[in-house]
């Protein structure tokens, strides 16, 4: 199990050098430095010093620490399942129904696999989730997103 984290450490590390050196490579034109490439770089440096991190973990920390087993247990397959589900329906969702909303049910529907079984604590975060998407980006950037349903709702521009 060591190993494998420190193989993707390694990949990690080296794939938010990529992304980094590609975002950087953006052309901006804007002012300030917020353009295109602005959150693809600070989502490599990000990336770059969490993949740093566990790669100093799993060179420091003895190999009797690690766990031996690399797959989870069907408990955790059956998270992993329901996790791609529900980005897959997220996806599906993502024409007709627009981004927030589909946005909105993929946090509702990913939230009890991360454990939480507050409903109300769920109900809010999708509601924020998607008036917090509405707002940052289609208003407040002026990103055009896919509205499907709420095309006459929740106008962007």
């Amino acid at each position: 199990m060591k190993r494998a984290e420190q193989v993707l450490g390694v990949v990690l590390l080296l794939f938010a050098i990529y992304i980094g050196r590609e975002s950087s490579l953006i052309e901006s034109g804007a002012e300030f430095g917020m353009g295109p490439g602005f959150m693809p770089l600070w989502l490599a440096v990000g990336l770059g010093i969490t993949s740093a991190a566990l790669l100093v973990r799993a060179v420091v920390i003895p190999a009797r620490l690690f766990d031996p087993a690399f797959f989870a247990d069907r408990a955790g397959g059956v998270r992993v399942i329901s996790l791609l589900a529900s980005y897959l329906l997220a996806i599906l969702l993502m024409k007709p129904l627009g981004m927030p909303l589909s946005l909105a049910i993929l946090t509702a529907a990913t939230m009890p696999v991360f454990g939480s079984r507050n409903w109300k604590a769920i109900a809010l975060t999708a509601i924020l989730t998607l008036f917090g998407v509405y707002l940052v980006f289609g208003r407040w950037l002026g990103v055009p997103l896919p509205m499907g349903v709420l095309e006459e709702i929740l106008p962007i521009y």
